[in-house]
């Protein structure tokens, strides 16, 4: 469901005024496609893989990271193989904000930008802070094999070459997902599907496409 929900984002995203939760690839073994996925699930919206960026090694690398970063607007950005303890108050800022300000570096400017884009992370059993758990949701991979990267046994052995041949495909499943839900009423959320403070907006609606699109699971775990 969460899989869904992040390929469903970019489309959604002016919709949403809220902020959006970092959505977090994880699985046990190395090999196992956490990066793959998070490419293929950005080439419908981008027209291309998501650019994997490296984990920084301390806080002020991380605030320096997402100015820079989000000074170019991007649609998605993806921190690739976390190995360290996510804990940084940036990223947890980043992650509740709208707008971000950050001074410019090696000039005494400060900046403004949008904060628009979807938040991504990849890991092996990665461990977090409690500040950065509660602004994630888990997208968990278990290939349960010791070496997963030897697999073979594949629909679409070019999984990203596939879903570049066939986007507009992809495209057009997106929106109509969209469309249902949105012609339907716009299906809202029943108290059993859990909370998730901050992010109203974007429980409300993904999980609502979801819900809709008869997809369960949405912040089950």
């Amino acid at each position: 469901a969460h899989a869904v929900g992040l390929l469903l984002l970019p489309f959604v995203r002016d919709m949403i005024r809220g902020p959006t939760p970092l959505h977090l690839i994880e699985k046990p073994t190395p090999g196992t496609g956490a990066t793959l996925l998070a490419e293929v699930l950005a080439i419908p919206s981008l027209g291309h893989a998501a650019v994997p960026i490296p984990e920084t090694t301390s806080e002020d690398e991380w605030r320096k990271r997402i100015t820079s970063l989000l000074i170019t607007s991007p649609r998605m950005v993806v921190f690739d193989n976390i190995t360290r303890r996510l804990l940084s108050p940036s990223l947890c800022t980043a992650l509740t904000s709208t707008i971000w300000e950050d001074r410019l570096l090696g000039r005494s400017q400060t900046v403004q930008v949008k904060n628009r884009c979807a938040w991504v992370a990849t890991g092996n059993n990665p461990t977090m802070s409690n500040e950065v758990a509660r602004r994630t949701i888990s997208i968990r991979l278990d290939a349960r094999l010791d070496q997963p990267w030897a697999r073979t046994e594949f629909q679409h052995p070019d999984l990203p070459g596939w879903a570049t041949e066939n986007r507009s495909a992809l495209v057009w499943a997106c929106c109509t997902l969209i469309q249902s839900w949105d012609a339907g009423g716009r299906l809202s959320l029943g108290h059993d599907v859990e909370a998730m403070g901050g992010f109203e907006e974007w429980r409300r609606i993904i999980g609502g496409i979801l819900a809709n699109a008869g997809i369960p699971g949405f912040l089950a775990n």
